[in-house]
């Protein structure tokens, strides 16, 4: 069970762990005698030869204890009883230790609010503040009801045809009157209980009233409660009526400031529309620069034989070749390297694309995120790219950057 649960609502205790003297002291405690009469009445408990009328308080207590650790019906009636009386028990919203239980029944001890008390210790989910208020009831058992008389211990059994008629007879009357004396000392404890019981009595129904009193008190409270929530509600119906009112009243200055906003950003859209078209320039440049370097150096490989016509390009590209596609982020990227760096970007970018396995290339794998990858453009300069799932014979060019600033590319790129 968890250590911060509460009891139960509206009240619900196990009555059936105390002992019958504990919980025969609980309803003394907690029920006027006409209450405890009802309930006898409405389970219809009786003793042996008397009417229920004509028992004693105290005795109506044993019944009802013994009906409600035999039977869960009669614990629900008792529990009933006493929401009517006491409304509920002591405490109920509030968490309780075997500290506070102790501190509990201090209070209890005082002119006022011994039921409620008991009532809140024996309905609490933790066993420890349970025990307690179960040992309390004990003592309060003992000293209303007197010490219960000590056992004796049965004397062995014997079958029928075992021992002679004399010693069977002796035996008989010795356990009538071992019976005599125990009832003889029955009869004293209930005088004696009931003795202290009419001591206790009046004292006892005074802290039940004042405890009805409290709770009727309780009630007028809550009643002002609602009242003042039901005020506070129209408070804010009010204050919400003038938030909208004040909405409405700043529409037209936020509509100004949210064009005044469109009109910068189709500025801003402008310009970075003309810086991509010269960055785009720029890299045609630096493609046309590849191309008349590539054809440079390929020209002895690719010589015609002395009698033959030179060769054109091939009619189809390698297995290897790839689309490249140059992204806007590439673009970007290029601003702040001097043209050594742009050209070899360019450079591995079109070689990627030539053969994205080529041994100069250096690809590795980007750790951190799938299907990227970079390529050694300087010493301390990588090539971020990566193969386009929806088109696998196209290689998507996305960055250049510092080798240095990697992870921070991978955690960037991890939030897009």
């Amino acid at each position: 069970m968890s250590d911060d649960a509460l009891p139960s609502p509206d009240g619900d205790a196990p009555l059936q762990e105390l002992s019958r003297d504990a919980l025969s002291a609980f309803l003394y405690a907690a029920l006027l005698p006409e209450e405890a009469l009802a309930l006898v009445k409405s389970l219809r408990l009786s003793a042996p030869g008397f009417r229920a009328e004509g028992l004693s308080e105290v005795e109506w207590c044993d019944l009802l204890a013994d009906e409600v650790r035999a039977s869960a019906p009669a614990r629900a009636a008792v529990l009933e009883a006493l929401r009517q009386g006491l409304k509920e028990p002591a405490f109920a919203r509030s968490q309780l230790d075997a500290v506070a239980a102790d501190e509990l029944l201090e209070v209890a001890g005082s002119d006022h609010g011994l039921a409620i008390a008991l009532w809140r210790l024996v309905a609490d989910p933790k066993p420890e503040v349970r025990a307690r208020g179960a040992a309390a009831l004990e003592q309060l058992a003992a000293d209303w009801y007197g010490p219960a008389p000590e056992g004796e211990a049965p004397a062995p059994r014997r079958g029928p045809a075992e021992g002679s008629a004399e010693e069977r007879a002796e035996a008989l009357a010795k356990r009538l009157k071992a019976a005599e004396e125990k009832q003889l000392r029955g009869a004293e404890r209930a005088e004696e209980a009931r003795r202290k019981a009419e001591e206790a009595r009046e004292k006892l129904q005074a802290q039940v009233k004042e405890a009805r009193a409290e709770a009727a008190r309780a009630v007028a409270d809550a009643a002002r409660a609602r009242e003042q929530a039901e005020q506070a509600r129209q408070g804010r119906a009010r204050v919400e009526g003038e938030l909208a009112q004040a909405r409405a009243t700043d529409q037209q200055a936020e509509l100004q400031r949210l064009k005044a906003a469109a009109r910068d950003a189709e500025t801003a859209r402008h310009a970075a529309e003309g810086q991509a078209e010269r960055l785009a320039a720029q890299v045609a440049r630096l493609e046309a620069e590849l191309r008349a370097s590539q054809a440079s150096l390929a020209a002895p490989a690719v010589a015609a034989a002395p009698g033959e016509p030179a060769e054109t390009e091939p009619d189809e590209a390698p297995s290897t070749w790839l689309l490249p596609v140059f992204t806007g982020e590439f673009y970007d990227s290029l601003q702040g390297w001097d043209r050594r760096i742009q050209r070899a970007a360019v450079k591995q970018a079109f070689l990627l694309a030539q053969d994205h396995r080529h041994p100069s290339l250096r690809a590795l794998p980007l750790g951190g995120l799938p299907g990227y990858y970079r390529v050694r453009v300087a010493t301390d300069v990588r090539l971020i790219y990566r193969r386009d799932e929806a088109h696998q014979d196209a290689v998507e060019i996305l960055s250049v950057i510092d080798r240095e600033d990697l992870d921070r590319y991978v955690r960037q790129a991890k939030t897009r």
